[in-house]
């Protein structure tokens, strides 16, 4: 969904391209080849294993580390939650 979001946004950005006379949009290699960054989801999962990765140097005791090994035993009772 991310990618469709960029893609859609540089769109709006570059506009369509004079092909001989004829109006067309962009494909989404030439985009890519005008934009020359990264595209944003590979910034954000950049962005995530830089984040788990500072988590994981930590200390073993650190409560942001214990967080991320936690798994709830428990289920949640099936339906609408009681109004009381």
């Amino acid at each position: 969904m991310l990618g469709i979001f960029e893609r859609r946004i540089l769109r709006i950005i570059y506009g369509s391209l004079n092909d001989n006379g004829v109006w067309r949009t962009f494909y989404n290699n030439e985009f890519y080849a005008l934009y020359d960054e990264l595209d944003m989801v590979k910034v954000v999962k950049i962005g995530r294993l830089r984040c788990l990765g500072h988590l994981f140097r930590m200390l073993e005791l650190d409560p942001r580390r214990k967080l991320i090994r936690f798994k709830p035993e428990d289920t949640r009772r099936v339906g609408k939650p009681k109004l009381f």
